[in-house]
């Protein structure tokens, strides 16, 4: 390696681990993965309460990877996936940088090369919050960089043997199993992969099987376990939905404060007058120049094709309720044969220099607004917003710049973590609310109601941080999730709320008092909570045909006729929704007028 080469691929590599070390944290939903690791280490199985199965992790790599760390790591679960984000998204950029050098030097390119791609991505405030924040996005960019790396080592070799391509099979099956939405991406590397090799029909199945074999058995583990075809979340946020003006939204709501169409503008520009100068003049080849010529042509399409698709499902589906979350692999994506531009005078040259000096404006200046929100207020919506700063959220919320342990949570809830003590230190077998949930009703903080008698959780907490609530309780304990990514029922709710992706299905109090509460209290609810009749009607949804069907699905102990019985029924499970109208919902499934 060249050492110019070194030195452009290093700079970049470390603004992005510099700050994203700043910058780590640990946000609420990531302590999502680390109760289900808890959980998978006691031996209660991949479920986040007792008693009840709920695939709560979008990411299956991601949970299982936890898991590994939780036995071969010192630290804690939320330290664990902190520090592997971080670790994992430097690599994965590293092997993305490294790919294109390769690609830029095996076309015979001579010229220094100039990480102007690379630096739009490092220098995002998004990139640099996401790549810890406990989730799956560093375990994603890593993947994408590794992909690439093979992508090209193809190219390189054009040659791939049996052995070879059934591993590389494996290796981009393992896509949707990190992310769904990966699988876009997937299908076009490794179609990629099959026209560069050219392997024949026979090579070509036996790697597709070889990729196709991991996640389908998985996926009849899901179905069978869980009861439903897509991981609970995906139920909850309608992932097969349209939602166009919300996604335009979350587009601009990415450009919005870093103005970033600046440098991808210029990096276009530049890439189209290269590819006009032509190899012999130190661009980059066009079509007609060289043996490499078509396959550098499917090369550099894969990841442009893939962003482009991966970004129309993502503005199909509504985004996301995180600022520039989603955004951060798709961004990586699209630059991948834009990370290192040679130098090529004269207007290329200025398209980089102007790339080059955005990203020193972003680093000093550019940043989402650092209080609770990006996005003004949605209409008729309560005031909340669809998309917000989330590590802005947390940081205020816990009072510390890195809240990297589930206990700068935990801190900030030190109420409702009280009241939990309490509860257990009496003995008693409570439903609790949040204070800040009870207060919207007016209700006293250490407000609570009776558990059902057959239910084997030693307490239940209704609460919207899922988190921090897990974090707080005890395994053996119940937390009853209000937006559905923790809930069965809730998951299969009709949208209640036009409000942040992943929020549009509020769960009525009289439903968790229903599945929850001992019905002999059902009478001293104050009716500021819940009306009497709402109670009832929720109590007697739950006991009528598909609803109790679904809620026997996660609830009856595991057995093969219940693994069975899931497994047929699942496509049929995932569809149904439930009216949120629990008088509603009565009519519909016990058949009342």
């Amino acid at each position: 390696m060249r050492r110019a080469d070194l030195v452009a691929m290093a700079i970049p590599t470390l603004v992005l681990a510099g700050w994203g070390w700043q910058r780590r944290w640990m946000t609420d939903d990531g302590l999502i993965f680390t109760r289900v690791v808890r959980q998978i280490a006691a031996g209660n199985g991949p479920v986040y309460n007792v008693g009840e199965r709920a695939e709560t992790s979008t990411s299956t790599a991601w949970q299982w990877l936890l898991v590994a760390a939780h036995y071969l790591s010192p630290l804690s679960d939320a330290e664990n996936a902190v520090y592997l984000g971080l670790l994992l998204s430097v690599a994965g950029f590293w092997l993305a940088l490294d790919a294109t050098r390769r690609i830029m030097r095996g076309l015979g390119v001579q010229r220094l090369l100039l990480p102007a791609g690379a630096a739009v991505f490092a220098v995002l405030p998004p990139v640099w919050d996401f790549m810890t924040a406990g989730m799956e996005i560093g375990l994603i960019l890593f993947w994408i960089g590794g992909s690439w790396a093979l992508l090209v080592r193809v190219w390189e070799r054009r040659v791939v043997g049996a052995g070879r391509l059934a591993a590389l099979g494996v290796w981009f099956g393992i896509g949707p199993m990190i992310r769904p939405d990966l699988g876009i991406t997937t299908v076009v590397f490794f179609a990629a992969v099959l026209l560069i090799a050219r392997p024949g029909w026979r090579r070509a199945a036996a790697a597709v099987a070889a990729g196709v074999f991991l996640p389908a058995a998985y996926e009849i583990f899901r179905m069978g376990y869980y009861g439903v075809v897509f991981p609970m979340p995906g139920v909850t946020k309608e992932a097969g939905a349209s939602q166009w003006g919300r996604g335009w939204d979350y587009v601009l709501d990415f450009n919005g404060p870093y103005q970033l169409w600046i440098p991808l503008l210029c990096l276009a520009v530049a890439g189209i007058l290269l590819l006009r100068a032509g190899a012999g003049r130190g661009g980059v080849p066009a079509s007609g120049l060289g043996p490499f010529a078509e396959p550098y042509r499917i090369v550099v399409a894969a990841p442009a094709l893939a962003a482009a698709l991966q970004t129309f499902y993502l503005v199909k589906v509504g985004g996301d309720f995180m600022h520039g979350r989603l955004w951060v692999p798709l961004l990586l994506l699209a630059l991948l044969p834009a990370l290192l531009v040679p130098l090529h005078r004269p207007v290329a040259t200025a398209a980089v220099a102007a790339v080059l000096v955005w990203s020193v404006v972003c680093v000093a200046v550019l940043r989402p607004s650092g209080g609770a929100t990006t996005k003004p207020p949605v209409p008729n919506a309560g005031g909340m917003n669809q998309v917000w700063n989330e590590r802005g959220v947390t940081t205020r919320a816990t009072g510390q710049h890195n809240p990297v342990t589930a206990d700068a949570h935990v801190a900030y809830n030190r109420v409702m973590t009280g009241l939990l003590v309490r509860a257990h230190e009496d003995g008693r077998r409570v439903l609790m609310l949040d204070p800040r949930y009870g207060a919207v009703f007016g209700l006293p903080p250490d407000f609570a109601l009776p558990l059902r008698p057959d239910i084997p959780n030693t307490a239940a907490l209704v609460i919207g941080k899922l988190g921090a609530g897990g974090a707080m309780m005890p395994l053996d304990g119940l937390l009853a999730d209000v937006w559905g990514l923790s809930s069965t029922l809730g998951a299969h709710l009709e949208q209640t709320h036009f409000i942040a992706s992943g929020h549009q299905k509020l769960l009525a109090p009289a439903w968790n008092i229903a599945l929850y509460a001992d019905p002999s209290s059902f009478a001293s609810v104050p009716s500021g909570l819940a009306a009497q009749e709402d109670i009832q009607a929720a109590y007697r949804t739950t006991q009528c045909g598909a609803v109790a069907e679904l809620l026997a699905s996660v609830s009856q102990p595991m057995s093969w006729d219940r693994f069975w019985s899931n497994l047929t029924g699942a496509y049929d499970r995932t569809k149904l929704r439930i009216p949120a109208d629990p008088k509603a919902a009565e009519r519909k499934f016990c058949g009342t007028d």
